[in-house]
């Protein structure tokens, strides 16, 4: 018998930068998934990647069952999420398998516990916690949970560089080049939250444009001030980027035209880098739910 988990991408994030001289980030949670299945065979174990796998074992030794009980178990993983892109493709991979390895043990952790689990193995996303939140990707701690965001879709502007996390990490001036941004990133984080508990996608969309454009001294994104000014003459609300990543999102609501901004923006020459554009839902705790519940029944 299987055993199933799932975990949602994100197109980058809201914000992220150093707030009381630690990293937080908000990431949002949009409508491609990462799907992890686990059965006990005796034969032809499939192993999966490397973090996935550490992740069954990082569950068994939380509850202190013997490591060499997990090598009969075999893994596999769906996922329609760009790898290295920064849309959360390892964390939804790691988060998926944490839940599928609770299922087919018959244990039970909240969103917060997987979320401490899936940092041990790398810095993680806050796509594994249900509510919108201001969330250490180092540690997996929440700092302040945010109100909920599910009248909104992402724009995908999605090229075929691929980033690394731990390339940007790398850099040894990493977090003294995010300190040069501590101020923008303070208001942005404070119009993120009024934004999101006023339901007001103009100042939501004026904090992740904020976050954006001061990430530019850590990795630039070809043509981001472009974007912004489409943004705007589209009237959509702003412009989100994947801090560690590549993809960048114009936000916009469940209302609008995207087919009329994305036709616009394959006329223009950046398209050529931008080579993929498409739209994505961003989904709230109850959309959320509602989707993964489905999925799981229909995978059972």
């Amino acid at each position: 018998m299987k055993s199933y988990g799932i975990c949602p991408a994100s197109c980058g994030e809201f914000v992220q930068g150093i707030l009381d001289n630690e990293e937080y980030l908000s990431s949002y949670a949009i409508d491609m998934f990462s799907i992890a299945s686990l059965e006990e065979k005796k034969e032809d174990i499939n192993l999966g990647p490397k973090k996935s796998r550490k992740a069954i074992e990082k569950v068994f030794e939380k509850f202190n069952i013997p490591l060499e009980e997990s090598k009969n178990i075999s893994l596999h993983l769906k996922s329609n999420i760009p790898i290295g892109k920064g849309m959360a493709s390892s964390t939804a991979d790691i988060a998926a398998t944490i839940k599928a390895t609770l299922s087919i043990l018959n244990k039970e952790l909240d969103n917060e516990e997987i979320s401490l689990i899936a940092s041990e193995i790398e810095p993680t996303d806050s796509i594994i916690l249900y509510n919108n939140s201001i969330f250490n990707p180092i540690n997996g701690r929440v700092k302040k949970y945010l109100s909920s965001f599910d009248n909104g879709r992402v724009i995908i502007l999605e090229p075929e560089e691929i980033l690394e996390t731990k390339i940007i990490r790398s850099n040894p001036n990493y977090l003294n080049i995010k300190l040069e941004n501590k101020s923008i990133i303070r208001k942005s984080f404070n119009l993120l939250e009024t934004g999101l508990e006023n339901k007001d996608l103009k100042l939501i969309g004026e904090a992740c444009t904020l976050s954006s454009l001061a990430n530019e001294n850590i990795h630039k994104k070809p043509y981001l001030n472009e974007i912004i000014e489409i943004s705007s003459k589209m009237n959509a609300y702003g412009v989100n980027i994947a801090h560690s990543g590549t993809v960048v999102g114009i936000l916009i609501d469940k209302n609008m035209d995207y087919e009329r901004i994305i036709n616009y923006i394959n006329d223009l020459p950046f398209s050529n880098y931008y080579r993929k554009i498409h739209v994505s839902n961003i989904i709230g705790q109850k959309e959320r739910e509602e989707i993964e519940w489905n999925m799981l029944k229909t995978l059972k």
